[in-house]
C-alpha cells in the first residue's frame, strides 16, 4: 500500500504538476500539495457507498443501558443477538414520549448527538444484557503505519483504509491524483484543468464498476 508520501512525490510527478517534482523530504513538501492529496481523498471516500467502507462493530450492552456511542461513520442498521429483525431507527423526535422506565427487548433506535459524539439510543431500555450489532459506513479514510485507523492522511507514512487489493487501490489512487491535480491548478480555465476532470470521470467510473456500486456518483463541481 502506498504511504501519503508516495501518494505526494507520484502527484508532484505528474504532467503539468506546478510544484517540487522530487521532494526528498516530507517535510519540504508544500503545504499546499499535502492539503490537495488529503482533500482529494475526502472527496472520492464520500462520494458513494463504497463496499469497502462498510464494517460492523459488536458491542456488549448492560442490563439498564439504554444508550452507547456510535461507531464513526454513518449507521446503516443495528440489531441484536438472537434477535429476528433489525431495530427500526425512528427519529430523534419521535422518541421524546417514549417511557423511558419501560424497560425488555429493544424494538428501535435513534441517534442523537451529544458532547462526545453521535450517540445510539434504544428503546425500550434492555431488560438483560445482550449483545448489539452495529453496521455503519465508516469516516476513517486512513490507517497509521501500525494499522491505527485516522480520520484522513496526516504524517508521511499513513496510507489509505483500503481494502488489501491491488487493483483497488490503483483505480482509487488514479481518481485521487488526478482530483488532486484538479485542486493544485485550480483555475477551471487553465488549458490543463479539462483533461485532468476528464481523466478523474472515467477513472471514477471504473472504481465504481470494480467494487459493485449502482448508484449514480454525487458528483460535485
Amino acid at each position: 500500500m502506498k504511504t501519503y508520501f508516495d501518494i505526494i512525490r507520484d502527484v508532484s510527478n505528474l504532467r503539468w504538476s506546478v510544484v517540487d517534482p522530487d521532494p526528498t523530504s516530507f517535510t519540504e513538501v508544500q503545504k499546499a500539495v499535502k492539503l490537495a492529496v488529503a482533500q482529494a481523498n475526502s472527496y472520492i471516500w464520500s462520494l458513494d457507498d463504497f463496499p469497502f467502507k462498510i464494517k460492523k462493530e459488536i458491542v456488549k450492552i448492560n442490563k439498564g443501558q439504554s444508550a452507547l456511542l456510535a461507531p464513526k461513520g454513518n449507521v446503516i442498521e443495528v440489531w441484536t443477538e438472537n434477535g429476528n429483525s433489525y431495530l427500526e431507527e425512528i427519529k430523534a423526535k419521535d422518541a421524546d414520549f417514549l417511557s423511558v422506565e419501560k424497560s425488555g427487548a429493544p424494538v428501535c433506535y435513534w441517534l442523537e448527538f451529544g458532547d462526545s459524539g453521535a450517540e445510539i439510543h434504544l428503546y425500550p431500555k434492555p431488560e438483560r444484557d445482550l449483545t448489539l450489532f452495529v453496521r455503519y459506513l465508516t469516516n476513517y479514510k486512513a490507517r497509521s503505519q501500525t494499522g491505527d485507523l485516522k480520520v484522513n492522511l496526516e504524517e508521511m507514512d499513513d496510507t489509505l483504509n483500503l481494502p488489501d487489493d491491488r487493483t483497488v487501490e490503483d483505480l482509487y489512487l488514479h481518481c485521487l491524483n488526478c482530483k488532486a491535480m484538479e485542486y493544485l491548478i485550480a483555475d477551471t480555465t487553465d488549458e490543463n484543468y479539462q483533461p485532468y476532470q476528464k481523466e478523474f470521470l472515467e477513472a471514477y467510473k471504473a472504481l465504481l464498476k470494480l467494487t459493485g456500486v449502482k448508484l449514480e456518483p454525487r458528483l460535485i463541481f
